[in-house]
């Protein structure tokens, strides 16, 4: 055989071997690229479900505090309407640690939809807190009296509430009218 024939004949081995290359990395890109796919869409599956389920759990602490509302004739006013703390009693102490309650849920809700970016609740519940705290005096009073308390919760009202002109805080229990 020349050496004419020896060169041909490797050139073409070299091109059928090059070309099978070519064909045989397509193959394997293709492979990967539907198995990056179906593991991109088992990461997406998984967020939609940490999302609800996060969701599911700041729902069920604010039923949670609600419950404790409807137990308690006209404590939601004190939430939803607008209704000012009392000066004295029992019901001062009820309407304070309700209000803590709540703070707490609003806050960990806050903080569990940062930590979760997928949920698409996170709008919504920014707005409820926004509600919740223009709506009550006294969730306000208890923010702007310990900020440091409840700091995901701070950060979904608008810039310059702590800072607000005559800010609303708790005010101190007045005595009784009996002295006590």
């Amino acid at each position: 055989m020349s050496a004419e024939a020896v060169g041909a004949l490797v050139a073409a081995l070299a091109f059928i071997l090059n070309a099978w290359s070519v064909l045989y990395l397509a193959k394997q890109t293709k492979t990967a690229g539907q198995q990056t796919s179906a593991a991109v869409r088992q990461v997406e599956i998984s967020n939609a479900v940490a999302a609800a389920s996060a969701n599911d759990t700041v729902l069920q602490s604010l039923r949670e505090v609600h419950l404790l509302m409807l137990e308690r004739e006209g404590i939601r006013d004190y939430f939803y309407g607008s209704r000012p703390l009392p000066d004295t009693g029992a019901q001062r102490d009820e309407v304070l640690t309700i209000a803590e309650l709540l703070c707490d849920v609003m806050s960990s809700g806050v903080h569990t939809h940062e930590r979760v970016p997928d949920s698409e609740s996170a709008g919504p519940w920014a707005d409820y807190c926004r509600h919740t705290v223009g709506s009550s005096p006294v969730v306000c009073g208890l923010l702007r009296e310990h900020p440091t308390w409840w700091p995901h919760l701070l950060s979904v009202l608008p810039d310059g509430f702590l800072e607000a002109e005559s800010p609303a805080r708790v005010p101190a229990p007045r005595p009784s009218s009996d002295g006590s």
